[in-house]
């Protein structure tokens, strides 16, 4: 039964972190086939394909993606609440649409702007009470797993909170930073809460710029928090595999060199090129695709980030899971990406010494 539960675990994961990168593609291939129907002509953003019949598939990618964002468990606190925020503001920039782009003249009709706003609000009051019920969902199953635990020695066989981390507090440095984020991003959702409410216009117009840019450094963020993890990851499990530590032992590197791996070089290189972009629009030589030209590379330089740690933890649900694997003395066993038609129920013979 635990084998079994364990390898359902580790599928979830599978399917999670595969999941992600062709949802994130269908925001690439429907503006691609947009553009070439009828008349060639590109917009200046992906967001403007709000407004073209690529709309479905704008906000579809959009709420999946963020869903699986916010779904996925990061592999520590800070991950975790940077990618919950990254997907909630996935779901404002598909909910509310930027500017109508008047780029490619008569192949798309005038659009009824007061119908737009009439769906904005409709939309983000939506998401606001189905957010406030899945909060108050996820607090109520905490709070019952967690008298359960206190009220039985057992295990629970799938709380909410695992018992064994329900009562660690979060300390070091990844938490603290993780409080930090998580302050942060309450400061921003109330601004923009606070725009839905009392001036409705002035958030329809800016909430959309605010979610995006806000979600693309939720998105660094996350790669940055991978960078991190990764070295800490290495080198706990060296140490693991040569010698146990000693209570007081030393701790990882804390230098700039904990940084430097594959997930801080996307980094590096998508904030380089955000870079490169600004300066070429400032140099006049990007017309009015800039914006077009800083989406795509965000989402290029996501889905090569997914698809790095998804190759990574192909075998694991969580980065920690990897480091107590490859530190255990005995040969684990990867599960197969497979179904699984029925589960061993026969028992195995103990092994002699």
């Amino acid at each position: 039964m635990r084998q079994s539960h364990e390898a359902a675990v580790l599928n979830t994961y599978r399917y999670l972190r595969l999941a992600t990168i062709p949802l994130l593609l269908t925001l690439l291939i429907a503006v691609g086939l947009e553009t070439f129907r009828g008349e060639p002509c590109l917009l200046g953003s992906i967001s403007a394909y709000y407004h073209t019949p690529a709309r479905g598939a704008f906000i579809g990618g959009l709420f999946a993606v963020g869903a699986c964002l916010i779904v996925y468990k990061g592999n520590d606190p800070l991950e975790d609440v940077l990618l919950d925020f990254s997907g909630f503001m996935a779901f404002v920039v598909a909910l509310v649409p930027t500017v109508v782009d008047t780029g490619c003249g008569s192949k798309y009709p005038v659009q009824n702007l007061d119908l737009t706003a009439a769906a904005v609000r409709n939309n983000i009051t939506t998401l606001l009470i189905a957010t406030a019920l899945a909060v108050l969902a996820k607090w109520l199953l905490v709070r019952r797993d967690r008298r359960r635990a206190t009220s039985t020695q057992k295990d629970l066989e799938l709380p909410m909170q695992p018992a064994d981390e329900a009562p660690t507090p979060l300390n070091g440095h990844v938490a603290q930073w993780a409080r930090r984020a998580s302050w942060i991003c309450l400061v921003i959702l109330a601004v923009e809460l606070g725009l839905f409410l009392f001036w409705p216009d002035t958030f329809k117009d800016v909430s959309h710029g605010v979610a995006a840019i806000t979600m693309v450094l939720g998105v660094i963020g996350v790669m940055i928090a991978n960078a991190r993890g990764l070295s800490r990851a290495e080198q706990q499990s060296d140490e693991l595999r040569s010698a146990p530590t000693p209570p007081g032992g030393r701790e990882p590197e804390q230098g700039p060199r904990a940084w430097v791996n594959r997930y801080s070089l996307v980094a590096a290189v998508m904030v380089a090129l955000i870079g490169v972009t600004v300066v070429l629009h400032l140099m006049g030589l990007t017309g009015n695709y800039v914006i077009l030209i800083l989406e795509v590379v965000v989402i290029l330089s996501f889905l090569v980030f997914w698809g790095l740690q998804t190759a990574e933890l192909w075998g694991y649900p969580t980065r920690k899971d990897k480091v107590a694997a490859e530190g255990a003395v005995d040969v684990v066993e990867i599960i197969p990406f497979e179904r699984f038609s029925a589960p061993d129920t026969q028992a195995r013979e103990p092994r002699l010494p």
